[in-house]
């Protein structure tokens, strides 16, 4: 375990700890919980007389996030940065740590300290700061606010901590996407997958083919939505959001798309709080919006159902590899980041056995089934989006053929439990989402909360797998959340829950729920439609 170093400088000791004792739980309310932090008796008071300390112009940007946080929070104090002597703050950037996401924050009754090798990890210290001011937040007086002494070193258990929004099936926001990201930021998860496309709605403007927003981007209402809608006349949280509905020649349609400069504001925003966006584009399956658009997409000329799946987009028609091509071609550019999502779960193909196009291809490219053919387009996907310099994910169903090990897998299909294992050996990186405990769009109870929180793969994962693993991620499915306050029910505190399991390098369920009561106020804050656990005996 890493040493906290210059403790014994800044602090009187109490003691050292790897978890959260009873009496610190209330004075030390961080989530998720730091890898090894030592606890004082006193606390650092913010006034107009505290300094920021900084030269190093690599810290700037965190200078300003603090700054801005103590006059958010306080509402009467500016931070000043100047060479104060005593009741300050000071940045020093520290190359010997090796982790991008590591912080080292010491906390005494004159001097706040952030160590950190770059912006990325100072901004965790201030998020944990953050959180630690939070207790005045019930408090009348405001013109006081103080900051308990302690000393903490702390960096994450997972490289990868995702959390997945389907704005397909319900859209949301671009002002509420926002909102999450600040939410995600402060509970230091560093993904954000937006499930951009699927059956129900196509969500991102392309300028090549205008029609996936002027026709894909709307419906009329579905057989989920009347579920919704009977749901609402008991729960108002159920109810379709009026915002997202139109009325054009006399009929009613629902939905919506962010514009390029709607996303280039989300990745703006995403990008300070070291957030990166996954644009996921599902294809060639779950594309109903895209080809209600484009018919010539399918291999039918028409969306329709199969046994299980919509009708997907024909991998045999040239025209739609080309199609496929300047989507990613767009998305590439518009989102900065390495990583995408090409989704190619639950594929129907029973209109590619049916179809003669599908049959030439198979004989033209040696190809033993149709089965071959999502792992065809699949890799083909792959080297163009590899040629713009990124790294391509996709849903574990493609492992069931054949596909290249750069492919990063998202494991969902929690039923198969070799899946994570031939995933392994074909030497693919590994996101962990099983659809139990991970997927959070079902109730949320105090049990479905705790076997999320308990979650941990070393128990039911071979070594070889978990030398595979990069992390985990939680995915909200929308087609029964049609709003922000049920969406909120769904996922506060499970959102906590997901931070604690995918940094912390050990996890305490009793002081995980002690610590959500400082947090309750936090949501309350922000008037979050949370589920609460009950307080039992």
């Amino acid at each position: 375990m890493k040493k906290i170093f210059l403790a014994l400088a800044l602090l009187i000791f109490i003691g050292r700890h790897t978890t959260f004792s009873q009496s610190a739980e209330l004075r030390y309310s961080i989530i998720p919980q730091p890898v090894e932090f030592i606890t004082a008796p006193k606390s650092f008071t913010i006034s107009p007389k505290t300094y920021i300390n900084s030269t190093d112009t690599h810290l700037l940007s965190s200078v300003e996030l603090l700054k801005e946080l103590v006059s958010k929070y306080t509402g009467v104090v500016p931070l000043k940065v100047a060479k104060g002597s005593e009741n300050k703050v000071q940045f020093l950037l520290d190359e010997k740590i090796g982790n991008p996401e590591e912080y080292h924050l010491f906390i005494s009754s004159k001097l706040i300290t952030i160590r950190a090798s770059g912006p990325r990890g100072a901004f965790y210290a201030i998020q944990t700061i953050r959180q630690l001011m939070a207790s005045h937040l019930d408090k009348k007086d405001k013109t006081v606010w103080t900051i308990p002494c302690c000393a903490i070193t702390d960096y994450p258990k997972f490289e990868y901590r995702g959390f997945h929004l389907d704005v397909s099936r319900h859209f949301f926001s671009k002002e509420y996407i926002l909102k999450l990201i600040d939410l995600l930021g402060m509970y230091k998860i560093n993904k954000l997958q937006l499930h951009l496309t699927d059956d129900q709605g196509w969500r991102v403007q392309i300028d090549q083919f205008p029609l996936l927003t002027e026709i894909g981007a709307w419906r009329t209402f579905n057989n989920l939505d009347t579920i919704c809608m009977k749901k609402a006349q008991t729960n108002p949280d159920f109810e379709i959001d009026k915002r997202f509905i139109k009325v054009q020649d006399g009929k009613t349609f629902y939905g919506g798309f962010y514009t390029k400069q709607d996303l280039q504001e989300i990745i703006k925003y995403a990008t300070a709080n070291y957030i990166d966006l996954v644009p996921e584009i599902d294809m060639p399956g779950h594309m109903s919006a895209a080809i209600s658009a484009y018919p010539f997409l399918s291999c039918t000329g028409s969306i329709g159902w199969g046994k299980e799946f919509s009708y997907p987009a024909c991998p045999c028609k040239p025209e739609f590899m080309d199609f496929a091509f300047k989507i990613w071609d767009e998305i590439a550019e518009l989102f900065p980041y390495n990583l995408v999502h090409i989704g190619s779960d639950e594929v129907e193909k029973d209109t590619w056995a049916s179809s003669q196009i599908c049959k030439d291809f198979l004989a033209q490219h040696k190809l033993d089934s149709i089965k071959e053919i999502q792992n065809y387009f699949v890799n083909e996907i792959q080297k163009h989006l590899e040629s713009k310099g990124k790294t391509v994910i996709a849903w574990d169903d493609v492992i069931d053929g054949k596909v290249n090990g750069n492919l990063i897998m998202m494991y969902w299909r929690d039923w198969l439990k070799d899946s994570p294992k031939r995933c392994a050996q074909n030497g693919n990186r590994i996101v962990l989402t099983p659809w139990s405990p991970f997927y959070i769009s079902g109730d949320h109870t105090d049990e479905t909360l705790k076997e999320l929180y308990d979650y941990d793969p070393v128990k039911s994962m071979l070594p070889e797998v978990l030398t595979k693993v990069i992390g985990i991620q939680s995915c909200v499915w929308t087609e029964e959340i049609p709003s922000e306050a049920c969406f909120e029910h769904h996922v506060f505190p499970r959102l906590q829950a997901l931070s604690e399991t995918c940094w912390s390098k050990s996890k305490d369920w009793n002081s995980f729920k002690a610590r959500l009561d400082l947090h309750y106020k936090i949501m309350d804050s922000l008037h979050l439609n949370y589920h609460k656990l009950e307080k039992k005996n």
